[in-house]
């Protein structure tokens, strides 16, 4: 049977049988054929290819001519394949098939089986945890690259096509764009440079809000950014300038004359600069939607109410103009969803209750009133940002339907239906070309559409059947039954995007900037708390967590680093806006925590130098940690078998004694100079405030240096380097000073001291020894004598059995107003019953069972290590510091079960070099 040939326009010669993609979930959307090139992909059914065949017959296709002509398996065979006749097909059948001997016809019949299971009691609850997600088991992501979209990046009309043709090809230098412009009548284009730069950091907080934050999006020109929040306030922030410090603000309401708490900037905090603040009308439970009119001058929002407000965005008038979508002759208790403006900045679109309005701003009054929908209207675009004729509306009945702006008055019945989700649409965005848009669907499904293949009216009224959804779902559970169908059976659209989860809420989508990546990606929010960036060809290109977004006292643009240690709440990403100038996002992420509200992160594109590592450095440490980890165990043994086949290292470091004097002073630690970084909390050692003197404390503190080429390090960090010397001694590069252990619990700093009797002593006794462990990767502390100074009377040996870890101390936020307002008032009131009584309010002296029953409050470097709750496990403070202290292990004490607990006791050794990793050619 002869193969369908496609199209651009997307159509085919054998068009009866399409469906739309992902039409069913059973076998056949594992059975898609693919059209790349010339190469025939079509599975041979009945074979069955084993890794074993694929390989030797890729080694016989190296020495075959390349002239020959590949001959095409033959179903007459038993499978086997003859050498240099591998097609690319053949991997494609081995890498859905898992590396079994499975033949595609099995394969089909096990998924038709599993098919015909009932779904009403099976339910995967939308959370982070657990082995499997169930997105990633039911509706799994494209992993490779989709016919459908690979025909759009090369059409044209996402962007340049020489940007597709040069990444495929692997040219991806700027520099070289750069040096090539002189030969160009025209210098390269915006999109040419900063087409492949997406934003990959998990963001810094920039901005807090009390309330849940429904919009945030940039201005059309991203010099402003704007949001809408629950409580009916919007926020206008000036994007022109980077983040200023944070410096924090005294929390606290004030108490006005009228008795009323004045909340307008309540807990309210930012590093950004607020162009203005809107103080909106109180409408139904929350701002839903909002638009900036073409000029960017004025705004709309509604919220579920028959009123769209309009105000100004940058000046300082308060007025606020009432949009009336209700008759004044008949009761109206429908709601607004969505709101547009309309090209030329004279007419509001907005959708809700099933319905579509068009009002007249110069006329002042609504000129069009159609009952669009079977139920509500969730969101609503333009088609053509240019010219503002097509209209499209998405509703809870699974529908988008496109409108024609000029007979929406005359005729009550769309111009075309885009058939394709199986539950209700959350939200529509579109290209702006008039061509193509996007809608997120609570199927968690994510659709491209090409208005040029809508199903006709007429045609969708014939449809036999229009209702798929789930009975019983109800989106704001959090909760996705396991659905018969991935698709409508009359599917229409041109792509499937997957991976993240619309629950909770109306989680919104948007294509990529034009301006810089020619809308060639595609970016959604997500109720698991994650940002999900696609390529146009289907494929993730980068997930961003918002669970490990930054707190404000962080640098928004400074290196990536790791997210406080404190216990992980859940976030969900309603809206998420790319910036048209730079690579940028911000997103908006509701807090599941009991002090709820929203806050604003800033998502940029950072390099490999301020993403911890350059790609030499990477590189270089993956290669020295292997060794480090392998040279270790290798001393521990003799290879008794010289036999075993082992590689030449093996058999070098087989061949090496173990008396080696060099290796065995250094006690696991690399030779060299080094960094010790904290697997807990990210930061390094540090010696404190870059002192030299004796008792210097050694602490924990944001990296300052990156690179770890000693040529292109900055001197000034050298006091976050060590070494160990000839004695076997951990010692600081700043100063050349040893490492010291003060009171049994600090690292300071220690001059060489002259011996004083009685020795040993606090001011005179031998150093500890420092041993780092590459397996476990922990550094323990071994001392020479009783580290108690003065020496205890008796002479007990039990500090020999005790072990000595090194561990990172978490430092929670400091304890605000309220939580010491109960403290307060029970001491107001306690002192004057006290003097009525005759009793004295005298403090009684701490006993140690006070202590140990938790009467009495600890610092947070004296709890022991096993002492530590839930609470004691937070380490969201926005202080820099942390401290670094020795843990006392009895032998009887249990391991630490919290994850962070054990990471806490980890540590990280980069060592540093004098020349860069070898590049690959």
């Amino acid at each position: 049977m002869a193969q369908p040939r496609y199209h651009l326009d997307g159509s085919s010669d054998d068009s009866e049988g399409f469906e739309g993609p992902d039409a069913y979930l059973d076998g056949e959307d594992r059975d898609i054929e693919l059209e790349i090139g010339n190469d025939d992909l079509s599975p041979v059914r009945g074979s069955r290819t084993t890794i074993s065949q694929l390989l030797h017959s890729l080694f016989e296709l190296q020495n075959s001519d390349s002239s020959r002509p590949v001959a095409q398996p033959d179903d007459s065979v038993d499978g086997r394949l003859e050498p240099g006749t591998l097609t690319f097909g053949d991997i494609l059948r081995l890498s859905r098939s898992g590396g079994t001997a499975y033949s595609v016809d099995e394969f089909d019949e096990e998924e038709e089986e599993e098919d015909d299971d009932d779904y009403d009691d099976d339910y995967f609850t939308a959370t982070r945890h657990g082995s499997v997600p169930w997105h990633e088991q039911w509706l799994p992501p494209h992993r490779e690259p989709q016919r459908e979209g690979l025909e759009l990046l090369r059409g044209g009309e996402f962007g340049r096509v020489t940007s597709y043709f040069k990444a495929k090809k692997g040219i991806r230098n700027i520099s070289r764009i750069f040096l090539d412009r002189s030969s160009r009548r025209i210098g390269p284009e915006r999109e040419e440079l900063a087409g492949d730069f997406i934003p990959n950091s998990n963001g810094i907080a920039v901005a807090s809000h009390p309330a849940n934050l429904y919009v945030g999006q940039f201005s059309k020109d991203s010099s402003f950014y704007y949001t809408c929040s629950q409580n009916f306030h919007l926020y206008v922030y000036d994007m022109t300038a980077p983040p200023s410090s944070y410096t924090g603000q005294r929390r606290g309401a004030r108490r006005p004359v009228t008795s009323h708490w004045d909340t307008n900037d309540r807990d309210h905090e930012t590093t950004l600069k607020v162009l203005k603040t809107i103080e909106g009308r109180q409408g139904s439970w929350t701002i839903t939607d909002s638009h900036l009119s073409p000029n960017n001058e004025r705004i709309i929002y509604s919220s579920i109410t028959p009123i769209v407000y309009m105000t100004t965005t940058l000046d300082s008038s308060s007025a606020q103009t009432p949009i009336r979508f209700a008759d004044q002759n008949r009761r109206n208790n429908f709601g607004i969803w969505s709101c547009r403006f309309s090209a030329d900045g004279n007419e509001v679109i907005a959708g809700g209750s099933g319905h579509i309005f068009v009002y007249n701003l110069p006329a002042n009054r609504k000129t069009v009133e159609i009952v669009a929908h079977a139920d509500d209207v969730n969101s609503c675009c333009w088609a053509d940002s240019t010219s503002g004729n097509v209209l499209v509306s998405a509703s809870d009945d699974t529908f988008l339907k496109v409108w024609d702006r000029r007979s929406l008055g005359a005729s009550r019945k769309p111009s075309g239906v885009l058939v394709g989700h199986t539950e209700g649409i959350t939200n529509v965005s579109a290209k702006g070309d008039g061509r193509y848009i996007i809608s997120n669907g609570k199927d968690q499904a994510l659709r491209l559409w090409d208005l040029r293949k809508m199903k006709g009216s007429d045609e969708f009224d014939r449809l036999p059947q229009r209702n798929y959804r789930a009975p019983g779902y109800d989106y704001r559970y959090g909760h996705y039954p396991k659905p018969r169908r991935s698709a409508h059976p009359d599917d229409c659209s041109v792509m499937t995007y997957r991976g993240h989860a619309v629950l909770r809420t109306l989680v919104r989508c948007n294509f990529s900037p034009t301006e810089t990546t020619g809308s060639k990606y595609i970016y959604s929010g997500s109720a698991d708390g994650k940002i999900h960036i696609w390529s146009l060809d289907g494929r993730v290109v980068q997930v961003l967590d918002r669970a490990a977004t930054l707190p404000m006292s962080y640098y928004s643009s400074g290196p990536e680093m790791q997210p406080p240690k404190r216990s992980r709440t859940a976030v969900c990403v309603r809206d998420v806006s790319w910036s048209s100038t730079e690579p940028v996002m911000m997103s908006v992420g509701w807090d599941d925590s009991r002090t709820g509200g929203s806050i604003v992160a800033r998502h940029e594109w950072k390099g490999l130098s301020k993403m911890s590592y350059s790609l030499e450095d990477w590189t270089e440490k993956q290669r020295a940690e292997g060794n480090s980890s392998r040279i270790p165990e290798q001393y521990m043994f003799e290879v008794k078998s010289p036999k075993r086949p082992v590689g030449r290292f093996l058999e070098f470091i087989a061949t090496m004694t173990v008396t080696d004097d060099t290796d065995a002073q250094l006690f696991g630690f690399p030779p060299g100079y080094f960094v010790i970084r904290s697997l807990a909390t990210g930061r390094v050692w540090d010696v404190s405030a870059d002192a030299v003197e004796d008792g210097t404390e050694v602490i924990l503190w944001p990296e300052k240096e990156h690179s770890l080429i000693e040529s292109l390090r900055n001197p000034d960090a050298n006091n976050q380097v060590f070494f160990i010397d000839t004695s076997g001694a951990l010692c600081s590069r700043a100063s050349g000073h040893a490492i010291d252990v003060e009171d049994v619990e600090r690292l300071v700093l220690r001059h060489r001291r002259p011996i004083s009797k009685p020795y040993p002593n606090a001011y005179s006794h031998p150093l500890p020894q420092l041993s780092y462990n590459p397996k476990t990767r922990e550094i323990s502390v071994t001392f020479a004598q009783n580290p108690e100074y003065p020496q205890p009377r008796n002479t007990s040996s039990a500090w020999r059995r005790k072990t000595y870890v090194l561990s990172a101390v978490p430092m929670p936020k400091p304890r605000s107003l309220v939580d010491d307002a109960s403290t307060f008032i029970t001491s107001a009131v306690a002192a004057p019953l006290s003097f009525f009584s005759g009793s004295k309010n005298v403090s009684p002296k701490a006993t140690p069972e006070d202590v140990f029953s938790g009467e009495i409050d600890l610092a947070e470097d004296e709890v022991l290590e096993q002492d530590r709750g839930e609470e004691g496990e937070a380490d969201d403070s926005p202080e820099l510091i942390r401290r670094l202290r020795v843990i006392t292990i009895d032998p009887g004490d249990p391991q630490p079960e919290g994850i962070n607990a054990r990471r806490r006791r980890q540590w990280e050794i980069l060592t540093l070099r004098t020349t860069p990793a070898q590049r690959r050619v």
